[in-house]
């Protein structure tokens, strides 16, 4: 498949309000704004109730979407694979990638969400240290936007709003950004990011980390919801999006910069991550 449409299934549509921060999205024209919201580049934020067969796809998301589970499962497309996300679990959507959430049928789904508008050059909520897939209560999260939409709509005095604005900031990026449950870990993926094309082995990165192999596997799939070896395809795909969008690379040279032996190789893991050949990006 060389090009993905997105997909907006809004059937079964339960209960649903959001804020927008974008005043140049027309879809958007109807809600409640508050240009606070944008101050941190936040696009809209909401909460809603849904069910099967609800499905919302995007080819290339235009930043990091947060989405936490407030009551009810749902599913998220993450790194290639559906993953169900149940009450008091929250994703993290990367920017500049193929995304998809859906409904189970059956079920009914409530969740939250942020959603972020970042250009290719700059740094995005969701980093390399960022968890994929975690615990979240997400009660303070809904009530901060629950408190935001009834100021936006009220007019009430931009700093209440402020406030409500602030804190859900803060909540995302809590959770985007948290505390390296061991500092070793940031050693590792920091030599990793700057040496990407390099055909990383499990014992030379648990050997940066001064730690046992098994250790650095537990220490990462509680810290980032992947494997060290996941990671490192996870920060590879990263920059591919990145060069694929920002420059006029060939594919074949990126696939070689990021470690790959040929082109074929690379863009069956590039598929795989993102549902979308690398032509398909530009």
């Amino acid at each position: 498949m060389d090009k993905l449409t997105d997909v907006d299934v809004r059937e079964r549509m339960i209960d649903r309000f959001l804020i927008a921060g974008d005043s140049g999205d027309e879809r958007l024209r109807e809600c409640p704004h508050c240009p606070l919201l944008w101050h941190h580049r936040i696009a809209h934020t909401g909460f809603q109730t849904t069910g099967y067969p609800y499905e919302l796809t995007r080819s290339y998301q235009s930043g990091s979407c947060m989405v936490a589970t407030v009551a009810g499962v749902g599913e998220v497309l993450i790194d290639g694979e559906w993953e169900v996300l149940r009450s008091g679990e929250a994703c993290l959507l990367p920017p500049y990638a193929f995304n998809s959430i859906r409904a189970l049928e059956g079920e009914e789904w409530s969740f939250v969400w942020v959603k972020y508008l970042e250009d290719l050059g700059s740094q995005p909520v969701v980093t390399a240290m960022s968890p994929v897939h975690g615990k979240f209560d997400p009660e303070p999260l809904k009530h901060a936007i629950y408190g935001l939409h009834a100021a936006s709509v009220s007019g009430e005095c931009l700093s209440a709003q402020n406030l409500w604005v602030e804190l859900i900031h803060r909540y995302v990026v809590h959770f985007a950004r948290p505390k390296v449950e061991d500092e070793r870990l940031w050693r590792v993926w920091t030599e990793v990011e700057k040496r990407l094309g390099y055909a990383w082995s499990l014992e030379e990165m648990a050997g940066l980390a001064h730690m046992s192999k098994e250790q650095l596997r537990r220490l990462c799939r509680r810290q980032f919801g992947r494997s060290p070896k996941q990671q490192v395809t996870y920060l590879r795909m990263r920059r591919a999006r990145y060069l694929l969008g920002a420059t006029r690379m060939k594919v074949a040279t990126i696939a070689a910069q990021l470690g790959y032996a040929d082109s074929q190789t690379f863009t069956k893991v590039f598929k795989k991550f993102n549902g979308i050949n690398p032509s398909g990006m530009r």
